[in-house]
């Protein structure tokens, strides 16, 4: 709906191919990465393992599922403004 929303009222060319491929990434990546598994794979692939079992002052696991949340964000972004 937010999608649809904006792009209303900025009045942005949608394609089916876009939203399509663009939704469906979204969803595999949030589903994949909500498995906590892949952000530390992720961080053990970075060379910050330990950042993952950081709780003070921030929780490591939480930052790093919230920055590849929002990347992962970003590229769907970036396939339904470019298909």
């Amino acid at each position: 709906m937010a999608l649809l929303l904006t792009c209303a009222v900025l009045r942005l060319p949608l394609s089916v191919a876009g939203v399509t491929a663009g939704v469906a990434f979204s969803a595999v990546t949030h589903g994949l990465l909500d498995r906590r598994w892949p952000v530390r794979a992720v961080l053990r692939a970075t060379g910050s393992p330990q950042f993952a079992d950081t709780t003070s002052p921030v929780c490591g696991m939480y930052v790093a599922d919230q920055a590849l949340h929002q990347a992962s964000l970003l590229v769907s972004a970036l396939l339904i403004a470019g298909l």
